[in-house]
């Protein structure tokens, strides 16, 4: 007999991520902590996997877990996606979603190009700037949601997947093999300080020479051998070439990527959305 994932059981797996612990978890599902433990425990037998182990008092998911925590999601956006197609089919109104600079190319075509499939009366305003400054206009109200970089603070974060951070060169200049080393990094990002850090840590002589606000501009200066950068990888354009270790070009960290909700209800047509984002994110992070 086949076995089939339970939406409530899946709901409960993603509120114990999102919340950080099972006591948390039963208080956002309406369920007591031995309920929760319950479900977990039927969820494991189901997919015949352990999903979480003990790290001393705390208890975090195995790579197992965290591979059905991605099925999860994206079951569970579908189920709200259908739903709302079916319960008001002809959505309309206006979206403000706002994109980090890094992930306008990379991301979001192919989740407009679908969305607009279903969804042909939606209008969208797109607003495509730094992460800190997208995070500012969403909790203002001024956009429904966003798509982030994850950044230390006090914002709230619904993490959707992680990007390696690569260093880039031109396809078509040595700038790498220059010493001091020219950087160009996007003004007050982190991933310019976290670059520079690892620089320190190597002992490399450089020199930030270039700093702008947006990703084309990182670009244009990249490819006119001006200097060498860090983005995401899934955001490095063809004219660019991903430095490795082999050029001596240290390993960086991975930046997370999420979504900031605005405080305020979201019309249907901004939950159908950010459902699609969220399956479209999960979905590549799966195929990653």
């Amino acid at each position: 007999m086949q076995m089939n994932l339970d939406t409530e059981l899946l709901q409960t797996l993603v509120a114990i991520v999102d919340s950080g612990s099972f006591k948390a978890a039963a208080k956002n599902v309406h369920r007591t902590q031995s309920a929760v433990s319950m479900q977990m425990k039927r969820l494991e037998e189901i997919v015949e996997q352990p999903l979480f182990e003990k790290h001393g008092r705390r208890s975090v998911l195995t790579l197992h877990g965290q591979n059905l925590l991605l099925y999860a999601r994206r079951i569970l956006s579908l189920q709200q996606e259908a739903l709302a197609t079916f319960r008001s089919p002809e959505i309309q109104g206006e979206v403000r979603i706002g994109v980090c600079d890094d992930y306008v190319l990379s991301f979001m075509p192919a989740i407009f190009a679908s969305f607009a499939k279903s969804f042909p009366n939606v209008f969208i305003r797109l607003d495509s700037q730094p992460s800190s400054k997208l995070i500012e206009s969403t909790k203002g109200g001024d956009l429904d949601f966003s798509l982030v970089n994850v950044l230390h603070g006090d914002t709230d974060y619904e993490i959707l997947t992680s990007d390696p951070l690569v260093w880039v060169t031109s396809r078509n200049h040595s700038t790498h093999e220059v010493s001091p080393l020219p950087l160009a990094i996007e003004s007050n990002c982190l991933w310019g300080r976290w670059a520079q850090k690892v620089l320190n840590e190597e002992n490399r002589l450089y020199r930030v020479g270039y700093s702008t606000f947006n990703i084309a501009g990182i670009v244009a200066i990249i490819e006119a051998g001006l200097a060498v950068s860090v983005m995401s990888r899934t955001s490095v354009p063809p004219q660019l070439r991903i430095l490795q270790p082999a050029d001596g070009f240290p390993e960086l960290p991975h930046t997370q990527i999420g979504l900031v909700l605005s405080s305020g209800d979201m019309s249907p047509a901004a939950q159908c959305l950010a459902n699609a984002v969220r399956q479209s994110m999960t979905a590549t992070s799966i195929a990653a």
